[in-house]
């Protein structure tokens, strides 16, 4: 039997090897020339890969949150270090701090690298964490640019706090045409109905609490958006915070049983 010392250490040691190898995965991972792949990292962030890009949207890889608020403390681990992070487009949809993750940027090792896209009031933010001007894009509701090759188009929501009053949800498009929406956070409006464009694959919060979507909302959302698969999100971290993604699916098979739901782990891949 190791001592306990010994035991705990190779169990720590082990854990940061996986980290540093979760980052080389999607590094590593072959995506065909007409197709899209995506990692859940937990809460509202995901890594994107298509057509030699890589992008990030809000990757939450610390405990920020729970620092300030403790009954909102991390309960899963961090999927990938900061520093292990390496991306060419990161994406930030508003300034909370599971979203702009002020540790995973201060971590982040290829910032110069990187073009960095937001709303306004998170690309002072970013301004304020160190990011170059040149390397931020902004891009705000009923906008739209293309960043290395990927058309991202700002979508409007329904801010669930003033300070957070330019959060934008985001649509990506990659130059083969695999397209995805990300909701950000956000609360239900028949506007919000009309404002969504449609993508392949939608990604949307569920939690239902503080301003966010309920299942059956995000539901309805879904229906507008995708034509391939559902996936839910901002559920799982925080146990305050949480929800039973199988509601969400139940409530999607309700809505419209022809898009199917995926509940991914964390760090599983999903190709479309």
């Amino acid at each position: 039997m190791w001592p306990l010392g010994c035991k705990t250490a190779s169990m720590l040691g082990a854990h940061e090897r996986r980290e540093e190898l979760n980052m080389r995965r999607i590094l590593d991972f072959e995506v065909g020339a007409d197709q899209a792949a995506l990692w859940f990292l937990g809460q509202a962030g995901y890594i994107m890969k298509s057509c030699g890009t890589i992008v990030a949207i809000d990757p939450y890889l610390s405990d920020s949150a729970g620092k300030v608020y403790p009954q909102l403390s991390r309960a899963l681990p961090v999927p990938i270090k900061p520093n292990e992070l390496e991306v060419d487009i990161y994406i930030v949809t508003h300034d909370h701090l599971d979203h702009l993750d002020p540790e995973t940027i201060e971590g982040y090792r290829h910032k110069h690298q990187t073009v960095f896209v937001a709303p306004r009031l998170a690309c002072k933010k970013l301004l304020s964490l160190g990011i170059s001007r040149d390397n931020i894009s902004r891009i705000d509701s009923g906008e739209t640019g293309t960043i290395r090759g990927v058309k991202i188009t700002g979508i409007y929501t329904v801010p669930n706090a003033p300070e957070v009053i330019d959060t934008a949800g985001y649509v990506l498009e990659f130059e083969n045409s695999r397209s995805v929406y990300h909701s950000s956070d956000t609360a239900f409006s028949p506007l919000l109905l009309e404002a969504v464009s449609r993508a392949e694959v939608a990604l949307v919060c569920i939690n239902g609490k503080w301003g966010n979507l309920s299942p059956q909302e995000a539901a309805k959302l879904a229906d507008k958006v995708s034509t391939k698969a559902a996936i839910p999100n901002h559920y799982d971290i925080m146990a305050l915070n949480s929800e039973n993604p199988k509601t969400f699916e139940y409530e999607m098979h309700r809505q419209n049983p022809d898009i199917p739901v995926k509940i991914l782990s964390i760090m599983e891949p999903f190709v479309w």
